[in-house]
């Protein structure tokens, strides 16, 4: 199986397409009963190129893509009016790069392409060039997580950080990473309120619960431990207005799409 940092180094276009399974989907978008957008990471779909990640995304109604991968394409492989057309022709709009180190680069490439903030985790001794940059583009940049003992596991340290930092830098916190890491997701998300500019939102069933050290598996949303609905609901009090965005890190028989429809269709239920 192809681990994430390969794919992060692989490019976005690189990885092989495989048949599409059967994809379970659904009709009509309710009445919105909540200003949170519903996206997807193309990480999860990653056993499919980007166009067909995206493809996918229109299908099941999911509007909003956080992009994968690194950038060495941008600009220069003349990818980007394809990538355009792609998102164009499934009613679906990038939003967001991920796994980025907030570099001039990565915000004119942001600039180009309209989006909304870009991902990652930036040396700590450049988080205030970062916000300043991202004030000056008026473009967000989110921190991300990932298990410890990565740099920014602790989101107790992770709040700290920010502190002398414009606005303009906030959290996309990973609550599974999170829940990896031993922290509550839920009280992660009321910690981090007001500064939140996108979640990484996953549900987890817990692998070999008696173990030393339990392991956890991704699974569709409402089906495991990490609180999806009181975090949804958590969010929407807050008056949060960003998107919670489907990611899996378990690659599944399936790709992972019958779990992207079914985490959708929660979303709707609970968000409208």
């Amino acid at each position: 199986m192809i681990t994430r940092r390969q794919f992060l180094q692989g490019g976005l276009l690189a990885t092989a397409a495989v048949a599409f399974p059967e994809r379970i989907f659904f009709a009509a978008e309710p009445e919105k009963k909540s200003a949170i957008t519903l996206g997807i990471q193309t990480y999860t779909l990653r056993k499919f190129d980007l166009a067909e990640a995206i493809k996918i995304a229109g299908e099941g109604g999911i509007t909003e893509v956080e992009i994968a991968g690194g950038i060495s394409w941008a600009g220069k492989s003349g990818r980007l009016a394809e990538i355009r057309a792609v998102l164009k022709e499934n009613n679906v709009r990038a939003i967001s790069l991920g796994g980025c180190h907030g570099t001039a680069e990565q915000f004119e490439f942001a600039k180009e392409m309209g989006l909304k903030f870009l991902q990652g985790e930036p040396p700590l001794d450049t988080l205030v060039e970062v916000s300043k940059r991202a004030e000056e583009y008026g473009i967000r940049f989110a921190l991300h997580n990932h298990p410890k003992p990565s740099t920014y596991w602790d989101y107790h340290e992770n709040l700290k950080r920010v502190k002398d930092c414009s606005p303009a830098l906030g959290f996309c916190p990973d609550t599974g990473h999170y829940m990896r890491s031993g922290f509550d997701p839920l009280q992660v998300i009321r910690d981090f309120k007001g500064r939140l500019v996108s979640v990484h939102l996953k549900d987890l069933d817990v692998v070999d619960p008696e173990a030393k050290n339990p392991r956890f598996r991704d699974t569709a949303w409402g089906n495991g431990k990490g609180q999806v609905e009181a975090i949804l609901n958590e969010l929407m009090g807050q008056g949060y207005t960003g998107p919670v965005i489907i990611e899996y890190d378990y690659i599944y028989p399936d790709s992972n799409v019958e779990d992207v429809g079914k985490c959708a269709e929660f979303f709707r239920k609970v968000v409208g």
